[in-house]
């Protein structure tokens, strides 16, 4: 327990009149560094957006040629 303890961190963060207090620790077990599992989402969701827009944009071609 008290090794467990010794590899967490507590960051406290106030954003906009709001106060983040997160606490992180050190995995044995993990299979990814942070960086590589942010870098990971943010890729994903990425490219989901990049989806999104496309459909969105198909959709609007949709509707202004079925207007005419």
């Amino acid at each position: 327990m008290n090794n467990e303890i010794n590899k967490s961190r507590i960051t406290e963060t106030s954003i906009g009149g709001t106060v983040y207090i997160v606490e992180s620790m050190v995995s044995d077990t993990a299979k990814e560094t942070a960086y590589a599992k942010v870098k990971r989402l943010i890729m994903s969701n990425t490219k989901d957006l990049e989806k999104l827009s496309e459909t969105t944009q198909l959709l609007s071609q949709k509707d202004y040629t079925s207007a005419k």
